[in-house]
């Protein structure tokens, strides 16, 4: 083969790359490979392509062969631990990244990603100085900011001098425990606390960008939504999983009695300290504003917290809600309209078809069990008022300003600033 054919067939597939014609890529790098097994950058455009169509084992294979001639072989490594974190290979990812910082310790996105990956198997304090090393080097990366915040519904860290966030973290939670809600009745003290911690955000850090619009208490349990959402989706068939999973669902008209909600189930303490939500609506085509969930393993267990929920809710000053029981999820009525009903005093008049597990098995194929070093941990969020909280309630405020809800003038008196809640409406 010449030069100027392998310079034409370089390109040709380069263009094909950027084309994103990743099939016809692969093919024509198989056949230019055979005479230029050791070329670099038929090797660089193998790793590329396969990284790009998500085959995480080759992708790390051909950016391993790279490492020999790579002169930004933090890049490389950088990829490589992302390929690994992709595969469940945790450990792998976080030796990887290493290797990316030692070889650059000022490429950030590393930081970030070994951040990610400590997270995976609950290594807090690890997560806490990776995401810091992160921000010394951008304080404009957000991805490292909205981590740290995050991170904070599982650990309170010791050292408040590491980094501004964790001051006005420790400072909210000091805050809500001085003017603990004894009555919901108490607006007052609902706005001094929002009012004094907007304050110290505003003093220690100012501006923080934080798109979440979900406040959870969570257990140990992993519902594990994204996998059943991937069968829905892939199969729109139900998983099995979902045909015990019921819902405690508490609907408001207005967002000062989400904020209300969200204290109760802040300090309300059931048996299994079930999973918990309080969110604004934000999917097409699903009714109603705002909303309060509770996930019960079983009908007979959400009646339970039904019952004790209505109760409390009642004598909260809550006066406007509906309280009802939900079976799995909203998506999943479209297509299957008896799934929704729910019959109290028997069995479910639809069952789980067993023939569905085939297709449950190809998805689990798909994510194969990790080893015990990669488990992803699963761990209880504290209680107590902290950042995200307080950032997640200004995004609840603004949606009720967007949608004409002026509740919240009871609890906010600043001027509601745009944000990306108007957008995504």
């Amino acid at each position: 083969m010449s030069e100027k054919y392998y310079a034409v067939e370089l390109q040709e597939i380069i263009n094909d790359f950027n084309s994103n014609k990743f099939e016809i890529v692969i093919k024509k790098l198989n056949l230019l490979s055979i005479n230029h097994p050791e070329d670099k950058i038929i090797n660089r455009l193998f790793a590329s392509t396969y990284f790009k169509i998500t085959n995480w084992k080759k992708a790390i294979e051909y950016y391993e062969k790279t490492l020999f001639f790579e002169k930004d072989k933090f890049k490389i490594y950088n990829n490589i631990g992302f390929a690994y974190f992709k595969l469940g290979q945790i450990e792998n990812s976080i030796n990887s990244f290493k290797k990316s910082i030692k070889e650059n310790p000022s490429y950030f996105p590393t930081y970030n990603n070994l951040a990610i990956s400590y997270n995976e198997i609950g290594r807090y304090n690890e997560v806490i100085q990776n995401f810091i090393s992160a921000l010394e080097l951008n304080k404009k990366n957000i991805i490292a900011e909205n981590g740290l915040i995050n991170i904070f519904n599982f650990i309170k860290p010791k050292n408040t001098d590491d980094h501004p966030l964790i001051e006005i973290n420790k400072r909210i939670n000091e805050i809500s425990k001085k003017l603990k809600i004894e009555s919901l009745d108490e607006i007052k003290n609902i706005e001094r606390i929002f009012s004094e911690s907007e304050n110290i955000i505003e003093e220690l850090y100012g501006n923080i960008s934080f798109r979440e619009t979900q406040i959870y208490r969570k257990n140990k349990k992993n519902l594990n939504c994204k996998r059943h959402f991937q069968i829905f989706n892939k199969f729109n068939i139900i998983p099995k999983f979902c045909f015990s999973c019921y819902k405690v669902q508490i609907n408001l008209n207005n967002v000062v009695d989400l904020i209300k909600l969200f204290f109760i189930f802040d300090y309300l303490h059931l048996e299994k300290n079930n999973t918990r939500k309080c969110i604004i609506e934000m999917r097409d085509k699903i009714k109603g504003n705002y909303k309060g969930y509770i996930y019960c393993s079983g009908l007979n267990e959400a009646q339970k917290i039904l019952d004790k929920l209505n109760k409390i809710i009642t004598n909260s000053g809550i006066v406007d809600f509906e309280i009802l029981i939900k079976h799995g999820c909203s998506e999943f009525y479209e297509s299957y309209p008896k799934f929704e009903k729910i019959n109290f005093k028997g069995s479910q008049e639809m069952q789980y078809r067993e023939s569905w597990q085939v297709k449950e098995n190809i998805i689990d194929k798909e994510n194969p069990a990790r080893l015990e070093n990669d488990k992803k941990v699963f761990n209880e969020t504290l209680r107590g008022l902290n950042l995200s909280d307080i950032l997640i309630i200004k995004n609840w405020i603004n949606y009720a300003d967007v949608i004409g809800d002026h509740s919240y003038k009871l609890i906010y008196k600043k001027k509601v600033k745009e944000n990306f809640i108007k957008s995504s409406l």
